[in-house]
């Protein structure tokens, strides 16, 4: 019984100092460091992974108008043609006006990051990456990485017009459709 109780002991303080799920870095990146201008109309599908092994899948649409400048970043989000989100991101300051509809999982920080991994120049967003984390691009797509092990990935299936992350740290995949605004 003594050796059982001294083996569970060990594995419970194993379990206390293993370290705390990889979150990904902020990378809220000020406007004028996209290089370019940006208007576009977007059709984001968010596919969250389950909590539990069984659970299942959620898949959530939104609507997006975006706009990027050398000054600000605006963001509007609409469902069912009602705006639900609205982001204003000068390089200080971020304003955010949400419905009380939308899920907390909607995260502006989150937001403003997968932005900027997908639109950003690539020198712009290493130069922001904290140690131990790199951003390296081979052909259409681009790898987040923490430590060496892969923790986001951006895939370019059509250009900018239609883009994939697959968020390993955070569970989730998001496919983005974009076109210009007109």
């Amino acid at each position: 019984m003594r050796p059982l109780m001294l083996l569970a002991g060990l594995l419970l303080a194993a379990c206390q100092t293993l370290p705390p799920p990889a979150m990904l870095p902020a990378l809220q990146l000020a406007p004028a460091a996209f290089g370019a201008n940006l208007q576009l109309a977007q059709r984001l599908t968010v596919t969250e992974a389950p909590d539990d092994p069984g659970g299942a899948v959620t898949e959530r649409q939104l609507d997006t108008l975006l706009q990027v400048d050398a000054s600000q970043l605006q963001l509007a989000g609409l469902a069912l043609g009602q705006r639900v989100l609205t982001l204003r991101w000068d390089g200080r300051d971020l304003a955010v006006q949400r419905h009380p509809m939308l899920p907390a999982a909607v995260d502006p920080a989150r937001v403003l990051r997968d932005i900027a991994l997908v639109f950003a120049p690539l020198p712009a967003l290493q130069a922001a990456l904290p140690d131990g984390w790199t951003l390296d691009e081979a052909r259409n797509e681009r790898t987040l990485r923490q430590a060496g092990e892969p923790r986001l990935t951006v895939r370019y299936l059509d250009g900018r017009a239609r883009v994939e992350i697959d968020n390993r740290a955070e569970r989730y995949q998001l496919r983005i459709e974009s076109r210009p605004l007109e």
